[in-house]
């Protein structure tokens, strides 16, 4: 599920595109940046750009699963609570991700442009539920490491781990405002 490979330098008109089309992100800045290296491979596709932000979200996401592996693996130094939280987390994160292929079909789907309103509206409902329920996990995750108590917040294994929550986030929410704006 790799990314579009970046590109060079984007033409003007790629780059006001891509402007257009994150103006109703959130963080519509983040966004454009972001999605720049890639913005003469979208063609005028909104779906294309929901599309390459999508599959650079998983990446993160992916990463952070990764991290969260590796992380287990020492423990937190922290006591149970906190180990058993950071558990949680890796739990809840990778099982979050256990549909990026899927997702990224359907907004495959999307860009190769469906036939019908319902089937449209469908897919989209699909990848938006994935996107969520990410974004929600990783939420989780790090309440729950707050909710943990004062050695779990002091402890830098779970330090890294809000820090990777707190990175991947924004990528993920920008791929839910690209994919809600998609139209028919």
């Amino acid at each position: 599920m790799p990314a579009v490979s970046a590109p060079g330098p984007s033409s003007s008109t790629a780059a006001s595109f891509l402007r257009a089309s994150c103006a109703p992100a959130h963080q519509p800045e983040t966004c454009y940046n972001m999605l720049l290296p890639y913005a003469d491979s979208f063609h005028g596709s909104l779906a294309r750009v929901a599309r390459t932000s999508a599959s650079l979200a998983i990446d993160r996401q992916q990463a952070l699963t990764d991290e969260i592996a590796r992380l287990k693996l020492r423990g937190t130094g922290a006591g149970s609570r906190a180990d058993i939280t950071l558990g949680s987390c890796f739990d809840t994160v990778s099982n979050s991700g256990s549909y990026p292929n899927v997702t990224l079909g359907r907004l495959d789907d999307l860009v190769a442009g469906v036939k019908s309103k319902k089937q449209f509206d469908w897919e989209k409902l699909l990848a938006q539920d994935w996107l969520y329920s990410s974004v929600s996990a990783m939420y989780e995750c790090v309440d729950w490491i707050h909710d943990a108590g004062e050695a779990a917040m002091s402890s830098p294994v779970l330090k890294k781990v809000i820090a990777g929550c707190t990175t991947a986030v924004p990528y993920m929410e920008i791929a839910v405002d690209l994919t809600n704006s998609l139209k028919f």
